[in-house]
C-alpha cells in the first residue's frame, strides 16, 4: 500500500515538472518570435523612419547655389544610369546644368568646413549651416574663391568658386554643379529645401556679360 501511494507521488512530482517545462518553452517561444525581425517578404516596409529627423524652423533658408536647371535628379534608393561609368549607381546629389565658370554660391550663411580635391569628385567644398545642415559643393574649377579655406565665414550669396570639369565620374555628362545637401549627417534630396528653375535659361549671357 505504501509502496503505491509512494509511486503515486512520483507519478504526480514527475507529471508537474513536466508541464512546468512546456510550460515555460511555450513561453519563452511566444516572447522570442515577438522579439524577432520581420522577415522580408519583398513586400515594401519603408515608413521613411530613415529620413533624417529634423525641425524644419531651424534650417537656414537656402538660395540656389547656381543658375541652371536640373540635369540629373536625386536618387539613394533607386540606382539611375551614369553616361560616364556605364553603369547604374545612386545619385546622393542633384546636377545642375550651368555653363563652365558660373559663378557658384554658398546657399546660406555658414562656416566652410572642408575644401578638397576627391579623385572622383574633382574639386569640392563643404559648408556648415544652421540646423545641423551641410551644404557640398562638387566639380568645381580647380581654384576656388579667394578666402574659401576651412574656417571662413560666408554669408549667403558669396561666391566660393566656379563650375568646373573636375569630376572624372561625371565628366560625360554637360558641364554642371553636383550639390548635396546633408541634414543631421544624412543626406536629403536638395529639391525639398530649394526651387529650381523648370526652363533653361540664357546662362551664356549671364555668364559673359560683365557691362555692369
Amino acid at each position: 500500500m505504501e509502496e503505491n501511494k509512494k509511486n503515486a507521488r512520483i507519478f504526480y512530482l514527475t507529471l508537474a515538472v513536466v508541464l512546468t517545462v512546456v510550460v515555460v518553452l511555450v513561453i519563452a517561444t511566444t516572447v522570442a518570435r515577438r522579439n524577432s525581425p520581420i522577415t522580408d517578404t519583398g513586400a515594401s516596409t519603408d515608413t521613411g523612419t530613415d529620413r533624417p529627423s529634423f525641425n524644419e524652423d531651424e534650417l537656414p533658408t537656402f538660395i540656389l547655389p547656381v543658375s541652371g536647371i536640373i540635369s540629373m535628379d536625386y536618387s539613394d534608393d533607386v540606382q539611375v544610369f551614369s553616361k560616364t561609368m556605364n553603369d547604374y549607381r545612386t545619385h546622393l546629389g542633384v546636377d545642375i546644368k550651368s555653363p563652365i565658370g558660373s559663378n557658384v554660391l554658398a546657399v546660406a550663411d555658414g562656416v566652410v568646413t572642408k575644401v578638397w580635391e576627391d579623385p572622383f569628385m574633382g574639386t569640392c567644398v563643404s559648408i556648415q549651416h544652421s540646423g545641423n545642415a551641410v551644404s557640398i559643393y562638387k566639380n568645381l574649377a580647380k581654384n576656388v574663391q579667394d578666402g574659401i579655406v576651412i574656417g571662413a565665414s560666408v554669408k549667403s550669396g558669396d561666391i566660393i568658386g566656379t563650375v568646373g570639369e573636375t569630376a572624372m565620374n561625371e565628366i560625360a555628362e554637360e558641364p554642371h554643379l553636383h550639390y548635396e545637401l546633408k541634414v543631421n549627417d544624412l543626406y536629403v534630396d536638395p529639391k525639398e529645401h530649394m526651387t529650381f528653375p523648370s526652363s533653361d535659361m540664357n546662362f551664356e549671357d549671364e555668364v559673359t556679360d560683365t557691362s555692369n
